[in-house]
């Protein structure tokens, strides 16, 4: 009974290890870009042999804003690099030793980015990485603009006769957009010069249509004059 009960303690001492050592072998950090270690928000720490370099990549959309921060021991000198998803070198930051290293920078892509870990002379031990991603903060703009047009309509009647006839076409429209808050006044501009541009193609649109005279009326009045004549 007491065997019994000893392989029972050792069987869920087993199970309840074996996530852990799952998880701590999946935290290797990568070697090179194709092996870096993806990481998300949070804190995460790592040891620093000699003469090694750190890969990890965190995952950013269009607009989000990385603030990443490497902490390690005031002796060591760590130095820290942001790599755009093409491999190019976007921010680095290479501070004196016992000095927090810092990046912010927000995407101009979405992609998959990468965070180089290297040592500056002999340095090496343990260190931290944070990682925190700011979203854009969007805001609805509503802008409504009144147009007034003026439309000549013509029409052809019977011996010749012109009648032209101009008048004011008033029309409100209302256009709906998304903007990332923080772009400036000058996008704002420009959205509301779109929508004027918009609000004037439409009036002409249906100024034009509503002006041009139909067969049918034309051929009525013909049958009434002729129906004078006679």
């Amino acid at each position: 009974m007491q065997k019994w009960i000893i392989a029972q303690l050792v069987l869920v001492l087993l199970l309840s290890t074996a996530p852990l050592a799952l998880g701590q072998e999946g935290r290797v950090p990568g070697t090179s870009y194709s092996t870096a270690l993806e990481l998300g928000v949070g804190e995460h720490s790592f040891y620093l042999e000699r003469g090694d370099t750190h890969y990890f990549a965190v995952r950013l959309e269009k607009d989000d804003t990385l603030y990443l921060l490497l902490r390690s021991a005031p002796d060591q000198d760590f130095d820290v690099a942001l790599i755009s998803p093409e491999r190019e070198v976007i921010e680095l930051s290479l501070r004196a030793a016992g000095f927090t290293e810092r990046i912010t920078y927000t995407a101009s892509s979405s992609g998959l980015y990468y965070i180089v870990v290297f040592p500056f002379g002999g340095s090496s031990g343990a260190y931290s990485l944070l990682i925190d991603i700011s979203k854009p903060r969007v805001t609805t703009v509503t802008s409504t603009v009144t147009v007034v047009s003026y439309v000549t309509l013509t029409h052809r009647e019977l011996r010749d006769v012109v009648i032209a006839m101009t008048r004011e076409s008033y029309r409100t429209v209302t256009v709906t957009s998304q903007q990332v808050v923080g772009r400036g006044l000058e996008v704002l501009g420009w959205s509301i010069l779109s929508i004027a541009i918009i609000a004037v193609a439409v009036l002409i649109r249906d100024g034009l249509v509503r002006g041009r005279p139909t067969a049918g009326a034309g051929e009525n009045k013909k049958e009434s004059e002729s129906g004078v004549q006679t």
